[in-house]
């Protein structure tokens, strides 16, 4: 009965987290036009959500909290962090053009560019303005707005004007959860009309993220994995993220000791 083999189908994505189009076909030995209608109840319920060439379950996606002071979370996964900014900066390039996103990951990556002689630098990101204070090879272009304390940046509809006027090579984005179903999230709506403008005028994007974001979903999506060209972390996700980034063209590189 479909009934029956709708719930085993249910059951079986539930068990694994994630499941691709091919393989539930030939579990079920079904074609993909009636894999299709199943999983068409299946979402109904609310028990899982299609992505591309595939399903996950809903379930494998925690939240994550309200967002805390940007102090306390520059202090979480500090030397973890202090890896995957380094593991940025090796990307930039002499006179690249480069955005730097607000967070407590991507504020380090200035500390790595003094190999370069000239590198410009455009920010919302007060941490990161402070610190591009002491290198004299950083010219720095600041984007105006209004402070928002809690993550430290600038924020606005001055900051998505301004940045309309630029060519940038590379942006380095911050997020607050990353997952397959939700995409790359953030938790400030204020930031998130910033960092869509920032990928936008970009060239190449990178997504710094810790392992502690993954699999977590937050309030905004601002981006998804098919617009990165790589996501920098300190260990390996799971098989099916891993995967999900494969399938859609963006590397995963491991920040090392």
């Amino acid at each position: 009965m479909r009934i029956s083999r709708i719930d085993q189908l249910e059951q079986y994505i539930l068990e694994h987290k994630t499941a691709s189009i091919d393989t539930l076909c030939e579990v079920f030995e079904i074609s993909k036009n009636t894999l299709r209608r199943d999983l068409e109840v299946l979402v109904s319920r609310g028990t899982v959500e299609k992505v591309y060439g595939g399903v996950v379950a809903l379930d494998t996606v925690s939240p994550i909290p309200e967002l805390i002071t940007f102090h306390e979370r520059a202090n979480q996964n500090a030397q973890k962090k202090l890896r995957i900014a380094a593991l940025a900066a090796s990307y930039v390039r002499e006179r690249d053009i480069i955005f730097i996103d607000s967070g407590t990951t991507t504020m380090n990556i200035v500390d790595y560019l003094t190999h370069l002689n000239t590198v410009t630098v455009i920010t919302n990101s007060v941490q990161v303005i402070n610190k591009a204070m002491n290198y004299p090879n950083i010219n720095l272009i600041v984007l105006p707005g209004s402070l928002k304390r809690d993550t430290a940046s600038l924020v606005g509809s001055s900051c998505v004007e301004y940045l309309e006027d630029f060519n940038i090579v590379r942006a380095f984005m911050a997020c607050t959860g990353i997952s397959v179903q939700a995409g790359i999230c953030n938790a400030s709506t204020e930031e998130y009309n910033v960092k869509k403008a920032a990928i936008k005028k970009s060239q190449k994007h990178y997504l710094l993220a810790d392992s502690s974001k993954f699999g977590r979903a937050s309030l905004m999506t601002f981006g998804d994995v098919s617009q990165f060209d790589s996501i920098l972390t300190d260990q390996m996700p799971d098989d099916a993220f891993c995967s999900y980034c494969e399938e859609l063209g963006c590397a995963i590189r491991i920040a090392t000791e």
